[in-house]
């Protein structure tokens, strides 16, 4: 893939989206230095929060015998705000301006990947539609990253697509979370060149095993090679980059 590509993509996807109605208002601020760690967390926890509903909900977006499925983006929202609570015990509307500001924006991205996956999702008579969790994590990514410059990537040694190649810094992280003695589902961040750069484990959950858990060799749903990973294993990592002021 040439450099720059996948940044072209996603900025001719925001702008159809936009023609299609289908941006959400919003505008798109920088983020201070000293609020960079805590919003990157939050960040991260959407992410993980979205990705977890799409793995949960595979069954239903995969069932040839239903057409509307109901998975639509504002019930995704509303799942992603109660996961949000649970996982951070604070609600959204109770974060300050700015944390809520960048939330608020990656709420709407994962809605538009979501929106723009609704005919194939309500498509009758198919069984698999291939939206994935990765999927969902990879075009949030895009939209999120032409919109705000936050990129937002899923990574991991045992990646399945060019794109979630780690990069050296990523490396690094990854190898300290495979450490016995790293504290689980403890993350990493620093300031990297300008930017604000922070990694959020992601562990192997029961409803990953349909594509990534064993026999490990045997081909998953969508065709690809299952990793035999078993439940609670370190999967990867959610990395999350962006500048600070």
């Amino acid at each position: 893939m040439k450099k720059g590509f996948s940044g072209r993509v996603a900025g001719v996807l925001v702008l159809v989206l936009w023609a299609a109605g289908l941006v959400y208002a919003g505008v798109c601020q920088s983020i201070s230095k000293e609020k960079a760690e805590e919003i990157a967390r939050y960040i991260a926890d959407v992410i993980v929060a979205g990705r977890g509903i799409v793995a949960e909900h595979q069954d239903l977006i995969n069932d040839p015998k239903k057409g509307e499925k109901g998975f639509t983006p504002e019930y995704v929202e509303r799942l992603i705000r109660e996961r949000f609570r649970q996982m951070t015990g604070k609600d959204i509307s109770e974060l300050d301006p700015e944390a809520r500001a960048v939330v608020e924006q990656v709420i709407a991205a994962a809605k538009m990947s979501v929106q723009m996956n609704q005919k194939r999702i309500n498509q009758p008579g198919k069984g698999f539609k291939g939206y994935i969790p990765a999927v969902f994590g990879r075009e949030t990514g895009q939209i999120l990253k032409a919109r705000c410059n936050i990129q937002i990537k899923q990574t991991t040694f045992k990646y399945r697509n060019a794109y979630n190649q780690p990069d050296p810094f990523e490396r690094q992280v990854l190898k300290k979370f495979e450490d016995p003695n790293w504290p689980k589902g403890k993350g990493y961040g620093a300031f990297v060149n300008g930017k604000y750069r922070y990694m959020r484990p992601i562990y192997i959950k029961k409803a990953c095993l349909k594509c990534h858990g064993e026999p490990k060799g045997a081909r998953d749903i969508a065709g690809r090679i299952k990793e035999g990973y078993k439940e609670g294993e370190l999967r990867g990592a959610i990395s999350v980059s962006f500048p600070v002021k």
